[in-house]
Parts: C-alpha cells; structure tokens; sequence
C-alpha cells in the first residue's frame, strides 16, 4: 500500500522555522512535503540589523527566503499571512481565503514591539526591527543633519538589552562620522541610553554587565540606570520627572507576543508573559510543536535557543515519520553570547565564563559565522558572514564625500 506524503507545515520566516526546514530537508520526499507560510518575503538576520541601522550593507541581514530555500526540494514558500488555525480539523486559513491542510504544524512566528502603553513613543519613536523601520530612521537622520545643520544634540536609546548595548555603541561612532560628512559639529552630538533596571544586560552575570558599561562610557555613551521612561513628545523624552531634549528615540525596551495567539486563546493556553505554554516536545497537542520566542521555554528570546528548538522538532518528527513514537523530552541548552559593543570589542559569556575585548570580538565574529550557516548552510552561509562587515552609504551627500576607492568597493544593493 502507498503511503502519503506527510505534511509538515511551518508558518514563520524567522530563526526558528528557517532553521527547521533545513533540518527538515535531509528527511526524503518520499516521506515529507514542507509549506512554509510567512508574510514576510525575506529573513531578517537580526543580530546583524544594528548594523544596517549604523552604515553596513543592507544584503547580508534582509536576505530573500527563496535564496534559503531554493534547495530544499520538498519544500514550498507562501508568502501570506496566517489567519486562522483549526486544531481539530487540522487547517490553516491564509489571508485572501486560501486553506491549508497540515500533518504536523510548527509555529514559529516571533514577537512583535511593546510599548507599555507610554505616552508617545508609538507614534514617534523610531525601531531597528524590520527593514522599513531601518530606513525611515537613517533617513531621519541624514535629513536632521541635512536640513539645518543643527542636529539633535542626544540621541536617546531606550533599552539597555543587547539591541539596545549594540545600537548605543555603533550609533557613538556612526553618527559622528556621518556629522562630520555633513559639516555639523559633531562634537556637540550625544548618545544616550536609557535601562530602566539597576544593570545593563540583566541576564548576563553582574562582571560582564559591568564590563559593557565600561565601555560604552569608554565610547562616549551616556548610560542612564534605574531611568523609568514616562514618555516622548515631539522635541523631548520624559524620564523620572525630567525631561531630556531630543527628536530622536530609538525604541528597544520591549516586545510581547505575536497576536496570532492572543486570536486563539481557545487554542494555546498561554503563560502569564504570554507566551504559549508547551509541553516536553514543545507541542501544545500531538500535531502542533510552537518554537522560539513564542513558547515559554528556559532561554527563549535568543536566536541560539529558536535553533535549539528546531533540530529538536526536526528530529522529533524524523522518528515519528519512521515509527518510533517514543523520543526523548527536550532539553534546552544553556546559551553562549557574545555582544559587541563598538568595532572589534564584545563580552563573551558562556556560563560562568566571561571574556570581553578583542577576543571577545573575534568570538562574536565566528557566533555570526554559525548563526549565518544554521540558515544558510556552510557556502552560502560563509559568504554572507564575508560580506556582513562591508560599509554601504546610501545618503547622497554622504557618498559624495566618501572617498571615491571606498565607495567602489561597496555594493549598490537596494
């Protein structure tokens, strides 16, 4: 008798679903076809976004699914947006009424911005999150500086997270360059950074908190500890009951859910970070596994734990596809991280293992490495993490006073 095909669908583009269709793909087409659902048409390599945001090529952290999956055989790319989830029929709704059915559905759709409801900073705060975000605040930016050479004189970062360490410690040196471009008095120009907590990077231990605040005090960073955000107007930020003068707020404090789960409370039972409670597969039932920053699991929120997640999924259905019904429980790993702090610096942690320096740098730059081939694989995978370090100006005036055999170096990628 000829068995079907089971269907394994994937719905979000993100570290966790890109890195289980690859693990998926070694399972033969005989056995498996893979739908991998996602409204996005590109992965954001989101370690490397900062980057962007600071003057780096765009190519090597927006990359098109499709070049990541166009070896997978067995696997089809939709680009749609998930609607609706039926559990016990088994279906998924795509926007525009399309339906899907599924064998085993894996959930892995990321988190979206929180603002905690403070005044103003949804409307006028700036993010790194998404390409258009990036965009929109490098333009701002340049036309500050353009318009009236009078740049702000702080330019405040909330969050003191690794985004918000790495935006902070790139932003000290790119700004000023980018001022100094323009023929505005760089020397007047601060960055700020806000932490609403007693420490920076809380959940790294106290010695590598330390060392990071070191630095970006090293690096010119204004680091504000225990500075509740109260809110943001057009030319100010309130913090504490004062008032800082700035038009420019990069927002990288919080983040909640997807609300694909919110929709389907009946669904996901949810914890009270709201995020879906899974079981020791990571399943919420027999058929549906939820991965990444969506499940509460030890060490969600890290693109290391997602990848975890993913080679466990793949081989948990690997087994089941095969028969074996009984696989081992998951068991999370504990994560190494590396978080550069301005050029050919970062604080390395594994454990209770702390590095920090050039070293510490040269660590974070091979975390990129395996980050860009759990992805990518080993090919493409290398050439993305060659090129991620390569500069790319897009402010017209900033290329004109760029020298002329730098500026060929760099890619003309939009």
């Amino acid at each position: 008798m000829l068995m079907l095909r089971k269907h394994v669908v994937i719905i979000g583009g993100g570290w966790g679903g890109m890195a289980l269709a690859r693990h998926l793909r070694k399972i033969p087409k005989s056995k498996i076809r893979i739908s991998l659902i996602s409204d996005d048409q590109n992965f954001r390599y989101s370690p490397g976004l900062y980057r962007v945001a600071t003057g780096h090529r765009e190519k090597e952290a927006v990359i098109p699914i499709t070049d990541l999956t166009n070896k997978i055989g067995s696997l089809e790319f939709i680009k749609a947006k998930a609607t609706h989830i039926n559990r016990s029929k088994k279906t998924i709704s795509l926007e525009g009424g399309q339906e899907i059915h599924y064998d085993y559905l894996v959930i892995s759709v990321g988190v979206v911005t929180n603002y905690f409801d403070i005044p103003g900073l949804k409307e006028r705060s700036f993010g790194i999150k998404t390409p258009r975000e990036i965009h929109k605040f490098r333009a701002h930016l340049h036309q500050t500086l353009i318009d009236d050479k009078k740049p702000d004189k702080n330019y405040v970062v909330v969050g003191g997270g690794p985004t918000g360490v790495e935006l902070s410690a790139a932003l000290a040196s790119y700004i000023k360059k980018v001022a100094k471009r323009h023929g505005s008095p760089a020397s007047k120009i601060n960055i700020e950074l806000m932490q609403a907590g007693s420490r920076l990077i809380p959940q790294s231990q106290p010695k590598a908190s330390k060392l990071v605040l070191t630095r970006l005090r090293e690096l010119g960073v204004k680091v504000h500890l225990n500075a509740k955000v109260e809110g943001e107007s057009e030319d100010s930020l309130r913090y504490n009951n004062r008032s800082i003068p700035t038009r420019t707020v990069i927002w990288t404090a919080g983040t909640t859910n997807n609300s694909l789960f919110k929709a389907h409370r009946n669904h996901f039972p949810l914890s009270q970070s709201g995020r879906v409670i899974v079981d020791e597969r990571l399943r919420v039932d027999a058929y549906t596994y939820v991965i990444g920053d969506n499940a509460e699991t030890p060490f969600n929120g890290l693109a290391f734990t997602a990848v975890q997640n993913a080679k466990y999924v793949a081989n948990d259905i690997k087994k089941r596809l095969y028969g074996q019904l009984k696989t081992p429980h998951y068991r999370p790993l504990q994560p190494l991280t590396a978080i550069p702090v301005g050029a050919r610096w970062a604080v390395f942690q594994r454990k209770n293992i702390v590095i920090s320096g050039f070293i510490g740098g040269v660590l974070r730059s091979f975390a990129d490495l395996v980050g860009y081939i759990d992805i990518a694989g080993f090919s493409m995978g290398f050439k993305l993490w060659f090129g991620s370090s390569r500069k790319e100006e897009k402010c017209y005036i900033c290329q004109t006073a760029i020298k002329k055999e730098d500026w060929l170096t760099q890619s003309s990628y939009s």
